[in-house]
């Protein structure tokens, strides 16, 4: 039976994720359950508890049942702690699926990395229901985490993961990649995947409504009448932080540049001291805010800024890309050589970069945007016309179909 003309009726289909907020929340997870929903499929999804409950149980969120799974702390800042709380992973999810949806028979499965533990999970859910699986592969670890140190391809805890690693890609019938680059990547690194297997499904992102507060937001964080530049989102190792220090040190030279630098992460306290040490007055740090303010803060803005790390030999797409181009900003990307990131943005229009290695051409290319700020806002156009044609929701889920579209469905 053709997939695509079936994925019209009604399918019943189980959602694994690592995390997932409040379906009433936007968020490229919590999305993709509700566009499902509202396209007549029967959804199940399955994610760690948010708020430290004590059990497991079923959350009704936008009408739909959620099972939320206790678990250990999968985001704590110890590793051995984290480490520990994605090895439990697969036996929770298991037992919270035997517990309260035993009687779920689902048609296709949908898991989504972080984290490879999900493959004990997701194979034994297959087993039991003969669904068919599609991964989205938002990372790729633990390459990723060899890349920036955090363990050798020789000791055990690397061996464990990519046993999982391995497991989870076998067990999926169809695999969505994140770009082109990534696509490439996984067939060169895993000869045993099939090209017809693979596709790129974009991380997506619910278009905005462009109805924003110009005023009152540039008074309250006193950026009225400057360039800023804006970094949002998770800051630690694989962000390589200290080239936004040296680009912010560069562009000191322009008195109306500032730097707002918005959340969270490992590296925001030694980032923070590392600016004093620096006497860098032209950055502005801002914890975490209402996604609703953060897309405001974003439409004040002049240009977005991606970092990552030099060392990184996997080709990786940040979300706050999609943040960027939805507010319509411009991206500046400090980005590692293994990246097609970079040729994204060219070949679009929508952006610059420069190679996390030499960050001198980093100013460079900021230097591009400032000093011809009418194409700066043109590119900014573009992002946001890119975003509404290959990033928005509805063309997430017009991928997702195309991609099983040769993928048997069994009903029972």
């Amino acid at each position: 039976m053709n997939f695509l003309i079936y994925i019209l009726t009604s399918l019943k289909v189980l959602f694994v994720f690592f995390a997932l907020p409040h379906l009433s929340q936007p968020s490229m997870y919590s999305d993709i359950v509700n566009v499902f929903h509202e396209k007549g499929h029967q959804v199940y999804p399955m994610a760690p508890t948010r708020n430290g409950e004590k059990k497991s149980f079923v959350s009704t969120e936008k009408g739909i049942n959620v099972l939320r799974i206790k678990t250990k702390d999968v985001f704590s800042k110890n590793l051995i702690q984290k480490g520990i709380a994605n090895v439990l992973l697969p036996y929770q999810f298991k037992n919270a699926f035997v517990k309260y949806w035993k009687e779920t028979s689902p048609d296709l499965i949908i898991v989504a990395t972080p984290s490879v533990m999900f493959a004990d999970f997701v194979a034994f859910a297959k087993r039991r229901t003969h669904a068919k699986v599609l991964l989205l592969q938002k990372d790729i670890f633990p390459q990723n985490a060899v890349d920036l140190g955090f363990m050798k391809k020789e000791s055990f805890i690397y061996k464990f993961f990519k046993k999982h690693e391995i497991r989870l890609l076998k067990t999926a019938d169809k695999i969505g990649c994140t770009s082109e680059g990534n696509k490439s990547y996984l067939l060169k690194h895993y000869p045993y995947l099939k090209k017809e297997n693979l596709g790129v499904v974009y991380n997506s992102t619910k278009l905005l409504d462009k109805d924003f507060d110009k005023s009152t937001i540039k008074d309250k964080y006193d950026i009225a009448g400057k360039f800023v530049v804006v970094f949002g989102g998770n800051m630690g190792k694989p962000q390589q932080l200290e080239n936004v220090l040296k680009l912010a040190r560069s562009t000191s030279v322009y008195k109306n540049v500032i730097f707002l630098i918005i959340g969270s992460g490992t590296e925001v306290d030694a980032l923070r001291r590392e600016a004093q040490s620096m006497e860098l007055s032209n950055i502005l740090f801002v914890d975490k805010v209402p996604r609703k303010d953060y897309f405001n803060l974003l439409a004040n803005c002049n240009l977005g800024l991606i970092s990552l790390h030099q060392d990184f030999t996997v080709p990786n797409t940040p979300m706050k890309l999609n943040d960027y181009l939805n507010a319509g900003l411009p991206v500046l990307a400090s980005i590692d050589r293994s990246n097609d990131l970079g040729t994204i943005l060219v070949e679009n229009n929508i952006g610059k970069f420069a190679f996390a290695d030499s960050p001198d051409k980093l100013f460079e290319r900021f230097n591009e945007f400032y000093l011809n700020q009418e194409e700066c806002k043109k590119i900014g156009r573009n992002g946001y016309e890119f975003c509404t044609k290959y990033l928005s929701i509805e063309k997430c889920y017009q991928t997702i179909t195309e991609l099983l579209n040769d993928a048997q469905v069994i009903r029972r």
